[in-house]
């Protein structure tokens, strides 16, 4: 008996995508499909064409080859507005919330209740409380949201996507800022999703989570697409080798499963950072602690443990209560970033919108600091495209091309170009927040090998993050937080990542 063909319906269909930026080619005739309740993964190395699909399919980018089919019929997505008429949302990993506007106005934007002709400021926010506490997400939502941490922003933009009534939702590197609980609570909203017909596209880095949150996955790579398969077939082993191209065994020599990690013993030199007592009510209280110059030292907890913070107080970027900073036994003053940089002390923040101009070139986001120093009193841009391409080389980034701007290359492209920036100029003290965040595992290990090389040269490196693989690869030693506080200092001994989850 000959098998029965069954016609796949799909509720998202692109056929043959195409897209280029300043004659280069982001991608090249790539085919994407989405079933009904299903979550469909999408990975590829940084400029693989990730961003700039969904974007397409966000209608942020109208201007593209190929067509996109959605309930088998062909749409013109124009502008965002457009797409979200078509039950598409996205969000992004850049945030595109409204700072200065409060929770329920940011979940409620463009569709605000009114009354007699005015907005019904009594009915909002009290659907937007009951709405965000059915997602589990306890915040007032009569504040701003730039007072609340990058992770409560981030989970209010997806539930802005959902109230909306999107039958798509694109989530971009949804879990690079979540702590394991909240992406275990992150992946039980998103099966709930399922349950209720919703689609969700996820992009993520995070390939562990991608085998273990997505029905299929599709693989990019030079803006071209190389697979679909099953989630339940494949291995991280071998998504990696597609993403690259090529077989690997252990990329960037990141610790597996409970691997122990030989901490080297502490170093005899006099510290060049010195924290005392810093305090910062709400986030930060009584930590300190030193750094010699060639080390690096390992800031690890839980998102909203304090960690975070503290790294913005440490570089200048953030004022606090009580203790100080010190460079050399000179103490720097609170919250002074002009005169921590003077110093030689800076930051690479994970939030690239605050320390990145999307619109100015690369070239200029990466001379900024550096312009009278470097160019003199007169502005040249081929001088200032010489100084800047060897540059762009040695960090990896692609394209190496320095008119371009800065806002059109990937996530982890551009936080290269933040690294880039600082390598201009003399630095001491490398503060790191999350700064592998967004990359492939490619990207990751170009970045943290030129951490290292700083670290070589004598500068001291503060690390903070909430990912114990990154921060168990390259730490000399551990300071682990909880609410605040040290939980507890990991220094010339084995440690596992099991003991890095369990003091946090």
């Amino acid at each position: 008996m000959s098998a029965v063909v069954v016609e796949q319906k799909f509720l998202l269909d692109c056929r043959a995508i195409g897209k280029s930026f300043g004659g280069v080619a982001a991608l090249e005739k790539v085919d994407f499909d989405l079933q009904p309740s299903e979550v469909h993964g999408l990975v590829g190395c940084n400029g693989a064409g990730k961003s700039t699909l969904m974007k397409i399919l966000a209608g942020a980018y109208p201007d593209h080859d190929g067509s996109v089919l959605i309930d088998g019929r062909e749409v013109s997505l124009s502008s965002p507005r457009e797409a979200q008429a078509c039950g598409i949302a996205m969000v992004y990993q850049e945030l595109s919330g409204i700072g200065a506007l409060s929770v329920a106005e940011n979940l409620f934007l463009g569709r605000q209740p009114t009354r007699a002709g005015r907005i019904d400021w009594g009915t909002m926010r009290r659907q937007a409380q009951d709405f965000l506490s059915e997602m589990q997400i306890e915040v007032d939502v009569r504040r701003r949201m730039d007072r609340f941490p990058l992770v409560i922003r981030q989970m209010v933009e997806i539930a802005r996507g959902l109230h909306s009534g999107a039958r798509v939702l694109i989530l971009d590197e949804p879990t690079s800022a979540l702590s394991p609980p909240e992406t275990r609570r992150l992946f039980e909203l998103i099966r709930q999703l399922k349950r209720n017909g919703v689609a969700v596209i996820f992009i993520s880095h995070f390939l562990e989570d991608v085998l273990e949150i997505c029905d299929r996955v599709t693989v990019l790579k030079d803006g071209r697409k190389v697979s679909t398969s099953f989630a339940a077939d494949l291995t991280k082993a071998e998504v990696i080798s597609r993403m690259l191209g090529r077989a690997v065994g252990q990329v960037g020599n990141l610790p597996h499963g409970d691997e122990a990690v030989k901490l080297p013993p502490p170093l005899a030199s006099l510290a060049a950072l010195r924290v005392a007592g810093l305090t910062r009510e709400g986030e930060f209280n009584d930590v300190s602690f030193d750094v010699a110059p060639g080390e690096c030292v390992g800031l690890y907890g839980f998102v909203g443990a304090g960690h975070q913070e503290l790294a913005h107080a440490v570089a200048g970027a953030a004022s606090v209560d009580a203790g100080s900073v010190s460079l050399d036994q000179s103490a720097l003053p609170s919250g002074d970033v002009s005169t921590a940089v003077r110093r030689g002390i800076v930051m690479v923040a994970a939030d690239r919108a605050k320390t990145l101009v999307r619109r100015s070139s690369i070239a200029r986001n990466t001379t900024l600091a550096h312009l009278r120093r470097l160019m003199g009193e007169w502005l040249y841009r081929r001088r200032e495209h010489a100084v800047v391409q060897p540059l762009l080389e040695q960090v990896g980034c692609r394209p190496a091309r320095p008119e371009l701007l800065a806002g059109n290359l990937s996530g982890g492209n551009q936080q290269k170009v933040v690294l880039a920036k600082w390598l201009l100029g003399p630095v001491r003290v490398l503060v790191l927040e999350e700064p592998t965040r967004g990359m492939d595992v490619g990207a990751k290990d170009e970045v943290m090998r030129l951490v290292a090389g700083l670290k070589k040269s004598g500068a001291a490196v503060v690390l903070a993050s909430t990912e114990p693989e990154l921060v168990l690869a390259h730490a000399d030693r551990i300071l682990v937080f909880q609410r605040g506080r040290i939980a507890h200092e990991f220094s010339g001994e084995d440690v596992r990542k099991a003991d890095l989850l369990r003091w946090a």
